[in-house]
């Protein structure tokens, strides 16, 4: 038999962390053994669900590469496959017509919460013994079909994730199948959905648990074959709650706006729930190879922002030089060929602020002040800013003779070794300290008191610009 997984998502929002960890276990399980992977769209909750949603979920999954063999599968396109179905648990006497209305149902679990007692169904309308029965003939609109489930016994399980799970039936209650309107709940169209699709293993959250011994009633009823399952525990925040807006829990598609790269957000989710010894970076194919339910931890796993924005920079500096400046111009809106006529190594420029950002958003905003005019600034702003007055020249005269004894000596041949010699040359002329020139060349040059190596940032501007906003400024503007 082959291995066949699913996601299974309900429109109903947008898709966020824990639903996106489930589809990639999902993914991984079959690609590692061979397997298929469907995705099925569960939107039988047509008030709440919405095409928006929709395109999120099958956007989401695009931008991370999980790919699916089978689907969308839309419940809404099934209904007839569901009555059939229901029809036939009618019909064997699994299943009856209840003609309860909401108020009476509402009276039934305020009194049972009274009484200190589970709310549930009590059974008002179920048979006393099997009776069959034809959805075509007696389905009218007004009444629900409801699933006859075992009085006694139990359901176990052993769950891929938390091992042996036993629930007494004496806890469940004859769920509802088929609504009045003629739509199927949950439990009944998922059951129905994994029959026909061939579903093996069933991975998802564990707020699911509840939800199995139900299911797993009504496909022995049907006389099915069980699919295994397993349950993930949930995402929380740092402080152990569950996750939520507060804590950065946003639609997986924020995340890309945010400068994630999917290579980063995969091995991110991975270690959100499943782990191999202590190693905390993977490739996607190593993922892959390497993930086994076994792996996966019983507990609740923890969000964390830092934690993602490493592994986001460490996956940075392992693009290409070509998918780094790619994503940084379509981020920043810079046109590449322009900034190589200004003579401007963009991709050494991004390569060397990789080592002070994790994001291609933040990487987008610190490359605007290399590779754009610098923002306007005064001698008076730099000589009173704290980063410049402990080491700053006496006076503007002085500041001004040492810059145009900079440029106007600036090495022809555009070389890094050549590059730092002239700066050092010009430490030791003007007997200053390094941050006597740095500084002032760092805040011309770029618009700001800080920045990696002076000399490497002055080498990978290229000459031509380099030149360009010193001379600007000996001129009296920096713009």
């Amino acid at each position: 038999m082959v291995l066949k997984t699913r996601f299974a998502p309900s429109p109903t929002g947008d898709l966020h962390l824990g639903g996106i960890r489930t589809a990639l276990y999902n993914w991984a399980l079959a690609r590692g053994h061979n397997g298929k992977f469907a995705l099925r769209i569960e939107n039988t909750d047509v008030e709440r669900s919405s095409a928006e949603y929709t395109e999120g979920i099958l956007n989401g999954l695009q931008w991370l590469n999980i790919d699916f063999d089978e689907g969308p599968v839309f419940q809404t396109d099934r209904l007839l496959r569901y009555k059939e179905v229901a029809d036939t648990l009618l019909s064997e006497g699994n299943a009856y017509f209840c003609s309860c209305s909401q108020h009476s149902l509402d009276e039934m679990r305020r009194e049972q919460i009274e009484k200190g007692l589970k709310p549930r169904y009590n059974g008002k309308c179920r048979p006393s013994g099997r009776v069959k029965n034809k959805i075509s003939e007696d389905l009218d609109g007004t009444r629900v079909i409801r699933f006859m489930s075992p009085l006694k016994g139990k359901v176990s399980w052993r769950d891929l994730v938390k091992g042996e799970i036993t629930i007494s039936n004496e806890e469940l209650d004859d769920l509802i199948l088929i609504r009045a309107n003629g739509l199927p709940t949950y439990n009944f169209a998922s059951v129905v959905d994994d029959l026909d699709m061939d579903i093996t293993h069933i991975i998802r959250g564990d707020d699911h648990i509840n939800n199995t011994p139900r299911q797993i009633n009504i496909i022995q009823s049907l006389g099915k074959r069980l699919p295994l399952f397993g349950h993930l525990p949930m995402i929380h925040g740092p402080d152990g709650q569950k996750l939520s807006k507060r804590h950065g829990a946003d639609s997986i598609l924020e995340f890309r706006k945010k400068g994630f790269i999917p290579d980063a957000m995969v091995n991110y989710l991975a270690r959100l729930g499943w782990s191999h010894s202590d190693r905390e970076l993977f490739s996607v194919d190593e993922f892959v190879s390497l993930f086994s339910l076994s792996s996966c931890v019983g507990s609740p796993a923890k969000f964390d922002m830092a934690k993602l924005a490493w592994i986001n920079g460490e996956h940075l500096k392992n693009l290409s030089g070509a998918d780094i400046t790619q994503k940084v111009c379509e981020k920043a809106n810079i046109s590449l060929l322009e900034i190589k006529k200004n003579g401007i190594e963009f991709e050494g420029l991004c390569r060397l602020l990789l080592e002070r950002v994790n994001t291609i958003s933040e990487l987008s905003d610190e490359l605007h002040s290399y590779v754009s005019k610098p923002k306007s600034i005064s001698l008076r702003e730099l000589f009173e800013s704290p980063a410049y007055r402990k080491n700053r020249v006496d006076c503007e005269q002085i500041l001004h003779e040492m810059i145009r004894d900079f440029v106007n000596n600036l090495p022809h041949d555009w070389e890094l070794e050549k590059v730092s010699h002239h700066f050092r040359s010009t430490l030791a002329t003007q007997n200053l300290k390094m941050p006597q020139l740095a500084i002032p060349l760092r805040v011309i040059i770029l618009g700001q008191h800080q920045s990696p190596a002076i000399e490497k940032v002055l080498f990978l501007l290229g000459r031509m610009e380099v030149k360009k906003r010193l001379e600007k400024f000996l001129e009296g503007t920096v713009t």
